[in-house]
């Protein structure tokens, strides 16, 4: 795979052939535990935009019983979510990752769909159940994140959670070192860099899985980037 043309900035079809790549690593994947970290991947292609879903996992939730009336609702909609909550109501959070026009960075989007209406997107949902605790401090202002905050998907149009990029390329520029990268190992670094602090990150064997299926066995691929 060519390495990334310009960076720490990505184009549309490098951030296509990333995305592609990690889903097809995942599809890829036989064992079925090696999957229980992430219930979905896809790439929409007509938005070039990546969808991950996963459980809400409750080690990152509050032990507090969510009040279902603190702010305004998502409604389900089956023509924007294939997944909601799964068959014991149990809340799945979900990421999706489009390119900034503007900064030539992903972006991250992200919100809780749950049958029971339990985690409206506010604030007090963002720092109980989804923010672990060691990463309140630099979220809470524009810090290394660059900042969270509530805004309408751009796709959807509802009330989600949103990860500004305004210091994505400064992270991704110190954590590259001055060396080459694939746009696969773009999109694993910023991951590792931007979806930390809100419960999403990549399992190992999707990585070596994604290794093995480009470069081969005695290759390197980096997945985390060092903040």
């Amino acid at each position: 795979m060519k390495p990334v043309a310009s960076p720490p900035h990505l184009s549309a079809a490098e951030f296509h052939t990333a995305c592609t790549t990690l889903v097809n690593s995942f599809n890829a994947l036989q064992d079925a535990p090696s999957k229980a970290k992430w219930l979905d991947i896809s790439l929409d292609p007509g938005e070039n935009m990546l969808r991950i879903a996963k459980e809400l996992s409750v080690t990152t939730t509050s032990h507090q019983e969510p009040n279902s009336h603190d702010g305004p609702e998502i409604e389900d909609d089956d023509d924007d979510e294939r997944l909601h909550s799964t068959a014991n109501n149990t809340p799945l959070i979900h990421y999706d990752v489009l390119l900034s026009s503007s900064y030539t960075v992903p972006v991250l989007y992200f919100y809780i769909s749950d049958a029971l209406h339990r985690y409206p997107p506010t604030m007090d949902t963002l720092y109980m159940h989804i923010i672990a605790p060691e990463y309140v401090d630099q979220t809470k202002d524009v810090g290394v994140l660059g900042g969270i905050t509530i805004t309408d998907h751009p796709i959807f149009n509802r009330p989600v959670f949103f990860i500004h990029p305004c210091r994505t390329a400064e992270v991704i520029q110190a954590s590259l070192g001055g060396r080459d990268i694939s746009s696969f190992e773009y999109l694993l670094m910023w991951i590792g860099a931007m979806g930390k602090s809100v419960a999403l990150d990549v399992q190992v064997d999707l990585v070596l899985n994604a290794r093995e299926m480009l470069q081969g066995p005695d290759e390197t691929i980096e997945p985390f980037a060092k903040v």
